[in-house]
């Protein structure tokens, strides 16, 4: 039988048992300067975002959003050099999904407008709006899934390769959400919903984007939740997370009014869970439309799924001050957790949120949404770092002897004591050096409990095997 390997990632873990002088700190993100992903093709528009997923199989599989409504589907050998394979025939006929808002008496804000009707060969696979699509390894027979908005509300399909899907006899399976501005002139729907597999909870989890209003009147955008055992049985979603006087803070820092919450990317991570979280900054409202502003991703952490917290007021991915991803970023409803990084696929417009909207059309030879790349190195959305700072962790079961390191410790070193039956048996130091997987072997099995002091190092993760 293998030897079971035990990791600890931050923030949360529960197999750290004390801290002293210890601060844990965002991991950098890089940026790939230029889109992986642009809009070119007829049915796609201006706009190429990644409401959406990347899943690598044998290949890269991307499922994005084309034009505001279309599922597309790409492929990669690389994950940054993309093929959009003309695999299905579809009649580009923009079909009505829903308007974000409706104004009293009729009209609204449509999530994209038909200009021409034609049946040829794309890349479009579905016709549903912000999509999450997830593979399901155990499931033979429909293994890949897809969640996204319509207008009767979430639909859910499913698919045996990824390209052709069979909607949801139920569908939708959760109703249109609607919510009544105070004033009665407008009505907000939910439609951003990102949708991961809980494998701690056994069961599927969206982020339903809901709405709750203020002391200012002002209709807020929030944080739902919605859970399902099957993929289309969900429950009723609730509202688990308002945005505040912090994120009010943070957008009038940058020179908006107040922020919201525009979607959360939840996901497992170590012995709790971390979200990418889209912060809008609103400068103000539309008369007859949404709001004006810019969305920034930040990293969210929660313990248990539902608590969530922002982890800093430091941007995970930032908007650039400048060039393609200057106005507007989402992301893919997980991250990819390659070898030795994990990647960060997300959208970036050079336009603000008000684009498109009434009196504001897209400039279809200036605006963009195209879709980037960014990384973060191995087990890096957090790392522990202290000037001199001590960790303990409680009693891990080790079987091979196998101590794993994963730290960068160029301008200081790392101290790992492996302490057996309540005594220190022996030490490891990594000094001026950065490594994903630096190993140390001790003659000890059974329980262990490991000694790290951090001198001016970040230590990313532990392993014990």
């Amino acid at each position: 039988m293998a030897a079971i390997a035990v990791k600890i990632i931050f923030p949360n873990s529960k197999l750290i048992d004390s801290t002293e002088a210890i601060e844990f700190r965002q991991g950098v993100v890089v940026k790939n300067s230029a889109p992986v992903l642009t809009p070119e093709l007829p049915w796609e528009g201006v706009l190429t975002y990644i409401y959406g997923s990347v899943i690598k199989k044998s290949l890269y599989r991307m499922w994005y959003q084309a034009n505001g409504i279309y599922v597309a589907y790409a492929r990669s050998r690389d994950g940054v050099n993309w093929e959009k394979p003309l695999l299905s025939r579809f009649k580009i006929d923009q079909p009505r999904v829903g308007a974000t808002m409706t104004l009293a008496g009729g009209g609204g804000s449509l999530c994209a407008n038909a200009k021409s009707s034609a049946r040829l060969r794309s890349n479009v696979v579905f016709d549903l709006h912000m999509p999450s699509v997830l593979h399901d390894r155990d499931d033979l027979e429909r293994p890949y899934k897809l969640f996204g908005y319509s207008d009767n509300g979430y639909c859910a399909a499913f698919s045996k390769d990824g390209i052709h899907f069979t909607p949801a006899a139920g569908n939708p399976v959760i109703p249109l959400l609607s919510f009544s501005a105070p004033s009665g002139r407008k009505t907000w729907f939910s439609d951003v919903a990102p949708v991961f597999r809980d494998t701690r909870a056994g069961k599927y989890v969206s982020h339903v984007k809901t709405y709750e209003v203020d002391g200012a009147g002002r209709v807020r955008r929030c944080v739902g939740y919605a859970e399902s055992a099957d993929f289309t049985r969900w429950s009723a979603p609730v509202t688990i997370w308002v945005p505040g006087g912090d994120e009010d803070r943070l957008a009038r820092g940058k020179g908006f009014n107040w922020a919201d919450f525009y979607g959360l990317c939840g996901f497992n991570y170590g012995d709790g869970y971390l979200g990418m979280l889209w912060l809008f900054y609103i400068d103000f409202e539309i008369e007859r439309g949404t709001h004006e502003g810019q969305i920034e991703i930040f990293l969210a952490s929660s313990p248990d799924g539902k608590s969530w917290t922002r982890f800093s007021d430091t941007p995970l991915i930032p908007l650039s001050l400048a060039g393609w991803d200057r106005g507007m970023l989402t992301t893919a409803n997980l991250p990819l957790f390659d070898k030795d990084k994990i990647r960060l696929y997300y959208g970036g417009a050079n336009m603000s949120h008000g684009a498109g909207e009434s009196g504001n059309p897209y400039d279809e030879k200036v605006h963009r949404f195209n879709i980037g790349l960014a990384t973060l190195r191995k087990d890096g959305f957090v790392y522990a770092w202290s000037p001199k700072g001590r960790l303990r962790t409680k009693a891990m079961e080790s079987n091979k002897g196998l101590v794993r390191v994963n730290a960068d410790c160029t301008r200081g070193r790392l101290l790992v004591g492996v302490n057996h039956d309540g005594r220190r048996s022996e030490s490891f130091e990594m000094t001026g050096a950065d490594d994903l997987d630096r190993r140390f072997r001790t003659p000890k099995r059974g329980k262990i409990v490991l000694d790290v002091t951090i001198e001016n190092a970040e230590l990313y993760s532990l392993e014990v095997t």
